[in-house]
């Protein structure tokens, strides 16, 4: 007992911890940390043999945690995340923001607001490094939730209460079609014209999805009463569906501007109105949130 009270935990080893238990692969995680394969497998036998508990199931196919490596997690995540943030506070006494965010966004803010907006951040701070994982905003929600990310930019208004929400952008789903598509020279089309067109929809979890079908819903049109013939995993995927002729779709107003001047697609609008929507960060609200996080969330808040 006494030998087992004296144990430290590494950092390092704690980080490579959290990327295996986070990626599900010893390689990707080796990827994304920048270091070699057998670095991870090392660090990760020493822990456990310091630890003297077995942190993974390993197969061919894919490594999952323990219930010892899921309760570890947990707790490296809030030591990281401690760490991080006494470095970041501590910057503040040699005259500057610094350290690393690790943060999540759906596609649309992802692909068209947000690099400019972080390429402006990084000039002002230089020494501090932004990390975006892209995903569906359920999935940048469930990470943020899980605490694999501190904060996230999101679609919908999600009704967590461990999540606090901060207004940012506006936005428009719209619908387009191909050139040669019946619609293309119409301004409006009603509602109950969508149900004989076919479908590309976004994949489950996606914010413009989750926005369209509430409209759907709001003038009593169920989902399930269209014809889905394709559903996909990007914005990018459904505008060139689209552009194919294979069916019409609703995306984000700002990812079809420069299509839209080209003549691939045509946007069409619902006589039923406009269907809008806010962009919104979101940070967990039982963790501490570091200097890094805060300053980018009140810089993403002041460019609305």
């Amino acid at each position: 007992m006494e030998d087992r009270l004296k144990i430290r935990l590494d950092l390092w080893q704690l980080e490579i911890f959290c990327a295996v238990a986070e990626l599900k692969s010893f390689s990707r995680a080796a990827e994304a940390l920048f270091v070699s394969q057998p670095t991870v497998t090392s660090h990760i036998s020493a822990l456990e043999k310091r630890l003297g508990v077995k942190l993974f199931d390993r197969t061919t196919r894919k490594v999952t945690l323990t219930p010892a490596g899921k309760l570890l997690y947990r707790h490296a995540k809030a030591l990281l995340a401690e760490h991080e943030a006494a470095m970041q506070e501590l910057s503040k006494f040699q005259g500057g923001l610094r350290g690393r965010l690790v943060f999540g966004s759906s596609t649309i803010p992802a692909h068209y607001l947000l690099p400019s907006l972080m390429a402006k951040f990084c000039r002002e701070f230089p020494e501090t490094q932004l990390l975006m994982r892209v995903g569906s905003s359920g999935e940048v929600l469930d990470s943020v939730l899980n605490g694999e990310l501190e904060m996230g930019v999101i679609g919908f208004r999600p009704d967590e209460p461990q999540i606090r929400t901060i207004p940012l952008w506006n936005d428009e789903v719209v619908l387009i079609v191909p050139p040669e598509h019946e619609w293309s020279e119409r301004t409006f089309v009603p509602i109950a014209e969508l149900t004989n067109q076919p479908f590309v929809f976004r994949e489950e979890g996606s914010g413009t999805r989750k926005t369209f079908e509430q409209f759907l819903l709001k003038h009593k049109i169920s989902p399930r009463q269209l014809r889905i013939v394709a559903e996909v995993g990007s914005t990018e995927a459904v505008k060139q569906f689209v552009a194919a002729g294979g069916g019409v779709g609703f995306v984000s107003v700002r990812a079809v501007d420069c299509e839209a001047e080209q003549e691939r697609l045509r946007i069409v609008r619902l006589q039923e109105g406009r269907i809008t929507r806010q962009f919104f960060a979101i940070i967990p609200t039982g963790r501490t949130i570091s200097p890094l996080c805060n300053a980018f969330v009140r810089f993403l808040r002041e460019k609305v």
